[in-house]
């Protein structure tokens, strides 16, 4: 299987750029297939919107990718103050980045034979849809990082799913595999009301990888702090403020002794900062602005205590390298997290509905206290890590293996 790999050429289409501080597996998958020994081209589009998630982010060429970049347009228009001038003039853009993405999509394709074109998130898919009748022999592969979508679809939200027309589009796409994450957004579900059981097509829906993580030991606490981290981009669905009101209610019940680090940068930082100063918690709460990945991991490997409490699923990598790294997890019972962490057996997990912070503060305090009960749910949290993790490497083989099934 490797030997044919070696012999096939890749073409990936992405309106997503590659990042350091966030998300990996946008830059680990083109980087896997060039080290198995595919020829990689990457065309993609980066937005550099002085508010969005990229003004922390350096430009990355992935080794071995032959990256072909090009910007978002109409960046001032993007940066109104008026909140629906905005939203027009971004899906204006995403619009021109489309058909952006076809075009050098479609010249690349005229001037190399490629064995695969792979459409990377909504903007890669559409442009791949735009130059399918100019494709010969090619293997079509689109990929989804997870989505709202079904979130959408169960609440009857008909204004936002109107806005996300496009992302419909995108997701009843035709290809020879579609890969969809399953970060707990539950966009499996999504997929089958979407495009019906009888269209579904060849889906593999797959957890991210997570690379191994020593578990340290829990501190003397005679002698040291406990370490509460979250690892997010600070923006509102994200919710670290309810972070800081567990935090709020662990010091209202005197429970001082302790350190909560908010790892992550975006256009919240300053609001959550003044937040922090209006309750007196200086003292209490660290922000440490936007980390490299391999730093951010430290950090949470150094922590006893993982926060992540988003409007949505939680499943996102943070909380899956919490698992890795054996951390206490507190979290929010939504999207498809209950099926990760069962409430004091490998983790505490609340309803989003309910005031659950003077709760989770007691349960908190009971868990530092009590050696028996915390270890026993260490030891249950390693067991869901050894039963349900795999790793970058192992997530991406089996990646590489269903497309190169495509040819048999």
């Amino acid at each position: 299987m490797q030997n044919l790999s070696e012999r096939k050429k890749i073409l990936f289409l992405s309106g997503i750029d590659f990042k350091e501080k966030s998300i990996q597996v946008i830059r680990k998958t083109p980087e896997y297939y060039a080290s198995s020994g595919w020829n990689v081209d990457y065309i993609v589009a980066r937005d550099n919107d002085a508010g969005g998630n990229y003004s922390y982010e350096k430009e990355i060429n992935p080794e071995g990718v032959n990256v072909s970049r090009f910007y978002w347009p109409i960046t001032k228009f993007r940066q109104m103050s008026n909140r629906y001038l905005k939203l027009i003039f971004s899906k204006i853009a995403s619009l021109m980045v489309i058909f952006a993405l076809a075009l050098q999509g479609y010249k690349k394709i005229k001037s190399g034979n490629y064995d695969v074109v792979y459409g990377y998130e909504l903007h890669g898919v559409l442009a791949l849809t735009l130059i399918k009748p100019f494709l010969k022999n090619e293997k079509i592969v689109t990929r989804f990082q997870g989505t709202f979508l079904n979130e959408m679809l169960e609440n009857k939200q008909w204004l936002r799913l109107l806005f996300n027309a496009d992302l419909i589009l995108a997701l009843k796409v035709k290809s020879d595999l579609t890969i969809m994450t399953d970060d707990g957004t539950e966009g499996d579900k999504a997929l089958k009301k979407i495009r019906g059981i009888d269209n579904l097509g060849n889906i593999k829906f797959w957890t991210n990888g997570v690379n191994v993580i020593e578990h340290s030991k829990w501190p003397d606490l005679s002698k040291d702090k406990i370490k509460i981290v979250s690892i997010s981009r600070l923006v509102g669905w994200k919710r670290v403020d309810r972070c800081i009101k567990v935090v709020e209610q662990l010091v209202a019940n005197g429970f001082t002794d302790f350190e909560y680090e908010i790892i992550g940068g975006g256009g919240l930082k300053e609001k959550l900062e003044q937040m922090v100063k209006s309750l007196s918690l200086e003292p209490y709460v660290k922000f440490s602005g936007a980390l490299p990945h391999h730093e951010a991991v430290n950090r949470l490997k150094e922590s006893q205590i993982f926060f992540s409490m988003y409007d949505s699923s939680n499943v996102g990598n943070p909380l899956l390298e919490a698992i890795r790294a054996n951390k206490i997890i507190v979290t929010l019972n939504n999207g498809d997290t209950g099926s990760w962490i069962k409430h004091q057996i490998n983790g505490l997990i609340y309803n989003p509905n309910d005031d659950f912070f003077e709760q989770a503060a007691q349960d908190i305090q009971n868990l530092v206290h009590n050696d028996m009960l915390r270890e026993g749910m260490l030891k249950e949290l390693n067991n869901t890590e050894l039963k349900k993790l795999s790793t970058w490497c192992e997530r991406l083989k089996n990646e590489e293996c269903a497309v190169l099934e495509l040819f048999n």
